[in-house]
C-alpha cells in the first residue's frame, strides 16, 4: 500500500532529522525513499522559480 503526502519541507525535514537520530539499520531505506521523491520535486520548484521573468512578478503598490 503506498500513501502520497503534500509536507512542507520544514515537515520533511524535521522527519529526516528524527530519522537520521535511528539506527541506521532502521532509517536508511526510509531516508533514501524520501530523498528519491523529494530531489525531483526540489529541482523543479528550482527550475520554476529560476525561469520566471521580472514580466512574471506582479508591480505592488506601481500606478501609471
Amino acid at each position: 500500500m503506498k500513501i502520497k503526502l503534500d509536507l512542507h519541507i520544514d515537515t520533511v525535514n524535521a522527519a529526516l532529522t528524527g530519522l537520521g537520530k535511528l539506527p541506521f539499520e532502521f532509517s536508511a531505506q526510509h531516508i533514501t525513499a524520501i530523498q528519491q521523491q523529494a530531489v525531483p520535486q526540489f529541482e523543479a520548484a528550482q527550475h520554476e522559480a529560476a525561469n520566471k521573468t521580472v514580466e512574471d512578478i506582479p508591480a505592488v503598490g506601481l500606478s501609471d
